[in-house]
């Protein structure tokens, strides 16, 4: 799977690179700023002795860049942002878990809190403008590079807390991009962007030697808020 999400990323990469050479003199080449909500911010355990019980809040922001079709109506979508992700999770063997991998006879819980540099890499198409409102569908991926990782732990009488895993997590997520949502022209060459978009994770957030955590990747669902210019 990883191999068929880089791929997509360099064909996504090669068509931004052909169109930036043809448009760049145009007002093909749109940028913007974004800050989005996100309200669903889980975990997606693969294994049975596993249970998401929390979901996380948060906010990721970044830099936009629309590179248009010649006709306006589609664009390849990249930029950079800082993600977050944060959720609970519950192992329910003893033998098994995160940090603490050898809870004698208790359930472990375990909260972790991630922080990525993300570029996404995606196709958008758009309706034509009326009355100043057009609406856009997004498809595709995203690669992200990890700049934090924080656990809090506990299991019986034992707990931690802002435990750094750094070493203990993936340093790289990709997944699946997909989303929704319109524009308004606010002036000739400023538009309010918003919209509704899913991050479905691909990659086993946890993956190392240390853990014997089974896989565990990482969804997001977040409002789209931005304005281009």
């Amino acid at each position: 799977m990883k191999k068929i999400i880089l791929a997509i990323n360099l064909i996504l990469l090669s068509g931004v690179v052909s169109y930036a050479q043809n448009y760049i003199n145009g007002r093909a080449v749109r940028f913007g700023f974004k800050v989005d909500p996100v309200f669903a911010n889980s975990f997606r355990p693969q294994e049975n002795d596993i249970n998401r019980t929390g979901s996380g809040f948060g906010v990721n922001y970044g830099l936009m860049t629309d590179i248009l079709f010649s006709d306006g109506r589609g664009a390849f979508a990249t930029g950079v942002e800082v993600a977050h992700g944060s959720s609970k999770l519950e192992y329910k063997t003893s033998n098994r878990g995160l940090y603490a991998a050898q809870a004698e006879g208790a359930t472990q819980n375990y909260k972790l809190r991630l922080q990525y540099l993300q570029i996404p890499f995606s196709v958008k198409l758009k309706t034509n403008q009326h009355s100043g409102f057009r609406f856009w569908g997004q498809f595709g991926t995203y690669l992200g590079a990890l700049l934090k990782s924080r656990m809090d732990y506990s299991y019986g009488n034992v707990s931690e807390t802002n435990v750094n895993v750094m070493k203990n997590t993936n340093k790289v997520n990709m997944g699946l991009l997909v989303g929704a949502g319109g524009e308004y022209q606010l002036a000739e060459k400023t538009d309010l962007f918003f919209g509704l978009g899913l991050e479905n994770g691909f990659t086993d957030i946890t993956s190392n030697r240390s853990w014997n955590d089974g896989k565990v990747a990482l969804n997001r669902w977040a409002l789209r808020l931005g304005v281009f210019f």
